[in-house]
Order: structure tokens, then C-alpha cells, then sequence
């Protein structure tokens, strides 16, 4: 297939000397670029972990990445008329779901993905640890460290913008109860596979047979080893967060390079897009409520219009990735590291910027 991910030369994604970022060069970083043409690339360069290099098939932690691809899924879902982008969360995990003060409704599917539901996390909420992760039911029973006591609406919905992983894991429960069965399992069937991507999976350190799904054996065998900011391997090697459609994505670049190809062809209403439809890919650019935020990505204007970003930061890795929705071009870059700073001011975001504007998407 024309524009499958191709190897660079060795690769140029050199860091830049900055002095704000503690973490100047990460043990591992892999970029992706797809081209206006759908051509993809990818770039590598330094250690995986136990004396691995990072190649093309090494796995990264994309950490709040998921948010991007639970959003493809639940569009999808959408279209097969199972969900719908305005449905009270109630409507399919029952009244006691999520704790409703009188005169308050509900937030919508809509509002959950645009983090607008009128939810809070609670502090110490969703803290990772190297054991896994308890199930979306666990959590919204509220007895797991994740989240103590029941997820609770705090402020009308779509009334402002709160960042919420909490609002999504009623969405992770919300396409259980829709499809059957395991969020995990689901979000493969619904993104992984009809993309034919084969190191992409929602994981949390289980083995292959909890699912069934080779592509879990694979994330397993080629996962990168996460450091912190001075270069030294998290505890356990690798650290799960609890919320599988909030954090819980596992990928390599060029699969990653795929989704982003793919979901600039949607919004193109190009013929060629496997995933989304022209009208969900636009529903999901457009967003809700708070300017600047899309359906689990965040909009900015860019040289040729608008750009949608998604990036990920936990222990021990950290990303980015933009869509940049007039000329169809993507740029994204993982690290297997937590530089100590946000993206903007890492690694991270700066080879984005720097990969964006040798493209001439950013000025």
C-alpha cells in the first residue's frame, strides 16, 4: 500500500541544545512525518531500554494520546448508530453512573470527549503504578485508589473546559456496554485493525491471552523502557495509569503516522479514508464549547489554518502530535523519557516545530 511508513536516512531528529529542558537528549526518540502526498517517514535514534536501540517496531507509551484514538472509536460507533454524540452518559450506564446535583443534567458523550462535562478529578486521582490497572466498572464503583467515591458533575455541563480523565472513563464504560465487550478489545476492532496496525494496542501490562489479540504479545515483546528526568529507568520499567481510554495507548510512530494519515483524509472527504466519514471527522475538528479544544484533540491556527494537536506526558515518557488540517500533514515525535518540562518547552515539542516548519505547516 502506497505510503505505509518508509525509513529515513539515520535520523535527523536532533535535539536541540536548550537550556530550559533538563532532559537535552532522552535515552530513545521516533518521529513521524506524513507528507500531502500520504507519504509516511519515519525517523529514529538512541537506546529502547536493556540495550535495545529504538527501531520502527518499538513501542512508546503515548500516555493522553489515547484521547485521540478513543475519540476515532467512539465516532465510529457513531456512525454505526450504536451511539450518539448527544446522549445523556445515563442513557447507557444506568442513573447511578455519575453523581448529578439537582439542577444539573448530565453531560453528553460530546462533552465528556471535549473534556466540558462539568467534571473534576480529585486530587490524587489516577496516580500510575507498575501493577496495571483496575477496570472502568471498578473505577466508577468508586472503591479503587484510582478515583475514591463516584465520579460527580461539579458545574453545568459545557458551561467551561476541565480537563478530566475521570470523564473518560464513563466514555471507556460507555463503548464497553455499546459493543460487548472489553474496551480494549473494542478499540482494536474499531481502529487498530481496519487500519491494519500491527503495534498498536491499549494496554496495561497484562499478558497476550487477556485479550486474545497477538498485537498485545507484540506491545509487550518491543515496549520501550520509560526514564525520568535524569535518564534513569522508572520503577518497574514501565508505569501504567489507570483509564485505559484516557492514557492507556501503546504505539510506534509509524502506526501512529497511519491514524494521523487517515484522519486527514476523513476531514478532506477524500475516498481514500478507511476510519471516519467527512461529517464525523468535522464533528470531531469542531469541538464544543471552550474555544481551542476539539473532540479529544486541541485546535490552533497554523500557517495553512487550522492544526490539530494531541500529546501525551506521564512517568517516563512523553509526545506530540499535529494534524494540520489544510495541507493534510502530520508530524508527531515520542520519547521514552519525562523531560521534566511540558512539551512546549522539550524535546518533544520542539522537534515537532522544528520537523512542522522544514514542511512549511508552521511559520
Amino acid at each position: 500500500m502506497r505510503g505505509r511508513p518508509t525509513r529515513a536516512s539515520p535520523c535527523t531528529c536532533d535535539t536541540p541544545a536548550v537550556t530550559t529542558d533538563p532532559l537535552v537528549q532522552p535515552p530513545g526518540i521516533t518521529s513521524v512525518v506524513v507528507d500531502p502526498g500520504g507519504d509516511i517517514t519515519v525517523e529514529t535514534a538512541g537506546a529502547a531500554g536493556t540495550g535495545r536501540p529504538v527501531d520502527d517496531a518499538t513501542t512508546f507509551h503515548a500516555c493522553s494520546m489515547a484521547k485521540l484514538v478513543t475519540t476515532i472509536g467512539v465516532l465510529r460507533l457513531v456512525e454505526d448508530g450504536r451511539l450518539d454524540l448527544d446522549d445523556d452518559v445515563r442513557d447507557h450506564l444506568g442513573p447511578d453512573a455519575v453523581a448529578v446535583p439537582a439542577g444539573i443534567r448530565a453531560p453528553t458523550l460530546r462533552e465528556l470527549l471535549a473534556h466540558q462535562g462539568g467534571i473534576d478529578d480529585p486530587p490524587g486521582a489516577f496516580e500510575p503504578t507498575a501493577a496495571g490497572s483496575p477496570s472502568a466498572a471498578e473505577i466508577l464503583a468508586g472503591g479503587t485508589a484510582a478515583h475514591t467515591g463516584p465520579v460527580t458533575v461539579v458545574r453545568a455541563p459545557g458551561a467551561g473546559f476541565s480537563y478530566s480523565d475521570a470523564g473518560y472513563v464513563l466514555v471507556e464504560r460507555i463503548v464497553e456496554v455499546a459493543t460487548g465487550t472489553p474496551f480494549a478489545e473494542a478499540l482494536h476492532h474499531l481502529v487498530a485493525a481496519p487500519l491494519g496496525l500491527s503495534s498498536t494496542a491499549f494496554w496495561t501490562g497484562e499478558g497476550a491471552g487477556s485479550h486474545g489479540r497477538d498485537v498485545v504479545r507484540q506491545v509487550a515483546a518491543t515496549a520501550a523502557t520509560g526514564h525520568d528526568a535524569s535518564g534513569t529507568p522508572v520503577a518497574g520499567n514501565r508505569i501504567h495509569y489507570p483509564g485505559l481510554a484516557a492514557s492507556g495507548l501503546w504505539t510506534t510512530a509509524g502506526d501512529l503516522g497511519l491514524v494521523l494519515r487517515d484522519l486527514g483524509r476523513s476531514l478532506a472527504g477524500a475516498d481514500d479514508a478507511v476510519l471516519l466519514d467527512a461529517s464525523s471527522a468535522r464533528a470531531m475538528s469542531e469541538g464544543v464549547g471552550t474555544r481551542g479544544v476539539g473532540l479529544g484533540s486541541f485546535r490552533h491556527a497554523a500557517a495553512h489554518g487550522l492544526c490539530l494537536m494531541s500529546q501525551g506526558w506521564g512517568a517516563g515518557f512523553q509526545a506530540q502530535a499535529r494534524l494540520y488540517v489544510g495541507t493534510r500533514g502530520a508530524v508527531a515525535v515520542l520519547v521514552n523519557a519525562d523531560p521534566g518540562v511540558p512539551q512546549d518547552a522539550s524535546v518533544v515539542g520542539l522537534t515537532v516545530t522544528r520537523l512542522a516548519r522544514r514542511a512549511g505547516w508552521e511559520s
